[in-house]
């Protein structure tokens, strides 16, 4: 039997952690790692001030590095990590997987980039 995408993204949703755009907006500082798992063009038409992109389909072969290069003094498994997408189905999938190889402070932004736009917080956008 086939499983829809809305479903597989279900099921990975009722098994992480995931966060409001207000918590993230709130609770953002320097130990805070968020990652845009969007292709490098969504990321280019506008992504949260101070995200790293890593897209989706590369992230659990580039995440180790790139949380190294970060060198926050603590294992990497224990980053608090913020994933986004566009709007919280690729990022609920990414959790899933990133929970699987051992990290234990991974949430989903629920609503993606999306509803960070829609609620007017803060955008990075290539100049013109």
């Amino acid at each position: 039997m086939l499983v829809s995408p809305s479903d597989v993204v279900a099921k990975a949703k009722a098994t992480i952690k995931e966060c409001s755009i207000r918590d993230v907006n709130d609770c953002m500082n320097e130990d805070t790692v968020l990652i845009d798992i969007r292709e490098p063009v969504e990321f280019q038409r506008g992504h949260i001030p101070g995200a790293m992109i890593i897209p989706r389909g590369l992230l659990e072969f580039e995440i180790i590095p790139a949380l190294e290069k970060r060198g926050l003094g603590i294992p990497i498994t224990d980053y608090d990590i913020v994933l986004y997408c566009g709007t919280g189905g690729r990022s609920a999938l990414a959790a899933k997987s990133l929970d699987a190889m051992g990290f234990r402070n991974v949430k989903s932004m629920d609503g993606g980039i999306v509803a960070w736009a829609e609620a007017k917080l803060p955008l990075e956008t290539p100049r013109a």
